[in-house]
């Protein structure tokens, strides 16, 4: 039990932490200063090149200003200089945890100046391959919410499941990373001979593996319960008036997903649920994620079981001249609603385009749910978020 001074001491420091981000001055009445400190731009456990200032009252953050643009790579007007086939290998470089929903929102976006209709078995590998990506993109990310809170094993066991389903990938688009598999018009290539027996004998191993290498070893855990639970806690009103979108949002009980409320491609033809929690913080997160894996799990099996036959790509001619005008492409990413905005003059280069991004939205939480908590929770309110630098900085 804490004694009676110790227990005083703890309010007192909450206290001046509280009244500074009420705006009162450095000092307080014992004389003392907060701290201002860097974290980043490179720092081992951050997620990408991101650099945080930090002003902390002992090990209790005061105020936390999130600075990017460390990886800022001008993807926008270099879209806007290339012919538009040639600008789905660039949108692989943005979230490339997630690339394959990447270029899924920006071929959906020129689909709609063209008028293009996409073939049933097109739209249908689409949604298949998108769920791969998601479960790519979900296992790891709990992996690494599991290293920040010092547990090693996860890890392995999610980058193990990643370099299989990088194996179907290769298999199916001839790269393990950047596919430049979604084409305007539909997709690159049919899936491969006894590809479909091969994906369905591995979701059945990912489902029979999955609570046993992944729940089980972290539920229930004392130290994750102590790590997460409370640590990044926000309100439904607070996340959308700040407009998150993905697991940040649904984690607090909002049940938004595009690919439900806005279906898009073959997703009109699937039965699956918005997995959502009503928690709002770090826990929350994760079960969301352990619950969208499951949710693609049963999406995959579902295609499998119907995959239409036909061709896999529109005849649209080998030039490609949208009428003038503007197309909005938006896709269910693995970290939120990713939105393409692409705006034609009638050449055959867009006149601008816009990514709209997950987590350059989702970021800005940092400064709102960071103050007041400690500073080694900062990881895992990062890993609540799940950002990735190419898709903050673009």
């Amino acid at each position: 039990m804490l004694s009676e001074e110790r227990r005083t001491e703890q309010v007192s420091l909450g206290s001046r932490a509280s009244a500074r981000l009420a705006g009162s001055d450095i000092r307080d009445e014992f004389g003392l200063e907060t701290l201002d400190m860097n974290m980043g731009p490179q720092h081992p456990a951050m997620h990408g090149l991101l650099r945080l200032i930090l002003e902390l009252d002992g090990e209790t953050v005061v105020r936390c200003d999130p600075v990017m643009g460390y990886l800022h790579r001008s993807k926008e007007k270099i879209s806007e200089n290339r012919m538009y086939p040639a600008v789905v290998p660039i949108t692989d470089r943005i979230d490339y945890m997630n690339n394959i929903a990447m270029e899924y929102g920006y071929c959906l976006a020129v689909e709609k100046l063209l008028d293009v209709e996409i073939t049933p078995r097109a739209d249908a590998i689409r949604a298949l391959m998108n769920e791969f990506g998601r479960i790519m993109s979900h296992i790891p990310s709990v992996g690494f919410l599991m290293l920040e809170l010092g547990a090693f094993t996860p890890i392995l066991y999610a980058f193990r499941e990643r370099e299989r389903i990088q194996s179907i990938f290769e298999a199916v688009t001839g790269a393990r990373m950047m596919f430049h598999y979604i084409r305007i018009g539909g997709v690159k290539a049919d899936l491969p001979e006894g590809m479909p027996e091969k994906m369905w004998e591995y979701i059945e191993g990912l489902e029979s593996r999955f609570d046993n290498d992944f729940v089980d070893l972290i539920e229930g855990n004392e130290i994750f319960r102590a790590r997460t639970r409370g640590v990044g806690k926000m309100t439904p009103e607070k996340a959308l008036e700040m407009g998150l979108t993905g697991v940040p949002l649904r984690c607090t009980g909002v049940p938004f997903d595009v690919r439900k409320h806005y279906p898009y491609g073959w997703y009109k033809n699937l039965d699956f649920d918005v997995v959502t929690d009503a928690a709002g913080d770090v826990e929350g997160s994760y079960r969301c994620r352990i619950g969208e894996v499951r949710q693609s799990i049963r999406m995959i099996k579902q295609i499998l079981e119907n995959l239409p036959e036909g061709e896999v790509m529109a005849d649209m001619g080998r030039r490609l001249r949208p009428r003038e005008g503007d197309g909005i492409g938006r896709v269910e990413s693995a970290r939120g609603e990713y939105a393409v905005h692409v705006v034609s003059d009638g050449s055959d280069t867009p006149y601008r385009v816009h990514y709209r991004t997950p987590c350059t939205v989702n970021m800005q939480l940092l400064q709102e749910i960071v103050p007041g908590h400690y500073l080694p929770d900062i990881m895992p309110i990062m890993g609540l978020i799940d950002p990735v630098s190419g898709a903050w900085d673009k």
